[in-house]
């Protein structure tokens, strides 16, 4: 993402500081990021939550969109100014955040019911010393209202008993504490295609996080996007992947975890129809 716009942050006034942190992060995104920005504004949660919406330089209507919404909604937090990519763009979010918790959705995903948020934060208060590192959830990813080819993308319930295996939860179905996400430094916005994952590891490596599984899906993830674009792509993106886990840990222990990653992705695939639909209203444009 990039742009010489002039930088813009824009916060609205609150009465109340979020439990939840939601960014997205878009350029040219207006054929989809109005879902996005619905399915949080009608996330029926008793307790605040925010959306930072990111932008690098859209020039198709997507900062339009934004401010649209903006003006019927408290919630939204605009930060126009260039970046130096997608994962750079995420850190500018996670500077902004100021939830217990974060959770980064794209500019094509959205959330799958209006409880989501609700559901996978059951029971737990803000600020309570209890409350889990990481809630975890699962997503699925497909083409809305076609038969085919989709991705069941669920937690492994090995994940934090295996650790530095190459299992990983998605980040868009992740809600983690911004105090750990802030620990680490965010994303490795030196890394093209991966930071996401590894991010995870670090988190994994560092501090032995404790866990909450939601057994539902959280995000709907349209297909595409920059590391499902092709296979040329998902290699590159696997060759970078495994090139920086060997300088983290050694090339045989990079070597299992990228092939246990692999293996995790492809136990995913499904056949049929893609189960969640658009079920917020039409009138986000």
């Amino acid at each position: 993402m990039h742009s010489n716009s002039e930088a813009c942050d824009i916060r609205p006034t609150r009465s109340a500081e979020p439990f939840v942190s939601v960014v997205t992060v878009s350029l040219n995104a207006a054929g989809t990021i109005g879902d996005t920005i619905a399915s949080v504004s009608m996330q029926q949660a008793g307790f605040p939550v925010e959306h930072i919406c990111v932008d690098g330089g859209s020039t198709d209507g997507t900062r339009e969109l934004i401010d649209r919404c903006a003006a019927r909604s408290g919630h939204i937090v605009r930060l126009y100014e260039p970046d130096s990519g997608i994962f750079d763009a995420m850190n500018k979010g996670l500077r902004r955040a100021s939830g217990e918790y974060v959770l980064f959705l794209n500019a094509d995903d959205f959330f799958v019911a209006p409880d989501t948020l609700a559901t996978a934060l059951a029971n737990l208060s803000p600020g309570a010393p209890g409350n889990p590192d990481l809630i975890l959830g699962n997503v699925a990813m497909g083409e809305i209202g076609l038969t085919g080819v989709w991705r069941r993308r669920r937690v492994p319930r090995l994940l934090g008993r295996l650790r530095g295996c190459g299992l990983y939860p998605l980040h868009q179905g992740q809600l983690t504490k911004r105090r750990l996400l802030e620990a680490i430094g965010g994303f490795n916005a030196g890394l093209r295609y991966s930071s996401d994952v590894v991010q995870y590891y670090d988190l994994e490596r560092k501090f032995r996080p404790s866990m909450r599984f939601v057994d539902t899906d959280v995000a709907f993830m349209r297909a595409g996007g920059a590391v499902n674009a092709g296979w040329k792509v998902r290699y590159r993106a696997t060759a970078e992947f495994y090139k920086h886990l060997a300088s983290t840990y050694s090339p045989l222990r990079a070597a299992v975890m990228v092939s246990v990653k692999t293996l995790q992705s492809l136990m995913e695939v499904r056949w049929g129809n893609c189960p969640h639909r658009r079920w917020f209203a039409d009138d986000v444009q």
